[in-house]
């Protein structure tokens, strides 16, 4: 797991995301640039870790793949939202099933991108859902 914060001055180093990706390379990709953008991150590739890692490290946003060895996505995504300490944790869906969403499990999350996706597009995202959260919680 990486735990490094980012250098960037852009307000973000407090804020921390979890990044679930079983995929090693796109792992690597979106923790290394969101390490870049000066957010902290910790990573996972397995999804019988997120329960727990959310509980224990509360991160302020969650990038999650929905094709997961160990634990399935869709699962992991309602199990976060029905569980009292990870329910407020904002879900942003990266992968490459998103037409199969249904409308309850659209509504529990945040935003869905789908792969393959643009960096730029990641970022955006990332920072417009921090940024609601941060507007909502003051």
């Amino acid at each position: 797991m990486s735990t490094e914060a980012g250098s960037s001055n852009h307000g973000r180093a407090k804020k921390l995301i979890l990044v679930v990706e079983d995929n090693q390379d796109i792992n690597d990709l979106l923790s290394s640039i969101l390490e870049e953008e000066g957010y902290q991150v910790v990573s996972i590739t397995d999804g019988r870790q997120v329960l727990d890692a959310a509980r224990e490290h509360q991160p302020d946003l969650i990038t999650l793949d929905l094709a997961l060895p160990g634990k399935d996505g869709w699962v992991l995504a309602r199990d976060l939202q029905e569980e009292p300490s990870t329910e407020n944790i904002a879900i942003l869906v990266i992968s490459a099933y998103t037409r199969d969403l249904d409308a309850p499990l659209r509504r529990k999350v945040a935003r869905i991108i789908a792969k393959p996706f643009y960096i730029t597009q990641v970022i955006s995202e990332v920072d417009t859902i921090l940024r609601r959260r941060a507007q909502i919680e003051s």
